[in-house]
């Protein structure tokens, strides 16, 4: 996905393995382009090359400092965590409950992510369009 790039976004969407494959990633470029950030990934999808690993976040990939991380279907290993840096407000969507990432969020959505992010993607949209981002 052409534009910002991720190490200088302000916004990150991150996923992981549970997005299940390159069709989950487009969604994830949605929410990102209507927040104006970027998309970023966990080892696994760049791994399985879901998407490309300048996407990667991590001990083994990029180092970011947004002031938003949006990370769905990710576990939270301390390997990836270790590449969100600075005063970064996490919100994390996860369908286990006892996810790793939730002990780093400071808002959780517990639930499939193919369930909350179409309305997240849509409120955003309204929130945006109305200049309430």
């Amino acid at each position: 996905m052409p534009g910002i790039k991720l190490e200088d976004a302000d916004i990150v969407v991150c996923g992981g393995r549970g997005i299940g494959g390159a069709e989950g990633f487009r969604q994830l470029e949605e929410l990102a382009q209507v927040l104006n950030g970027a998309v970023g990934c966990t080892r696994i999808p760049s791994d399985n090359k879901w998407v490309p690993a300048s996407y990667q976040i991590g001990l083994t990939g990029k180092v970011v400092s947004p002031s938003l991380y949006i990370g769905l279907a990710l576990s939270g290993a301390s390997q990836h965590l270790a590449g969100i840096s600075g005063n970064t407000t996490i919100v994390a969507i996860n369908k286990d409950p006892e996810a790793n990432i939730f002990t780093r969020a400071h808002y959780g959505i517990t639930g499939e992510y193919q369930k909350v992010l179409p309305t997240l993607i849509e409120k955003c949209r309204q929130l945006c369009s109305r200049g309430e981002s």
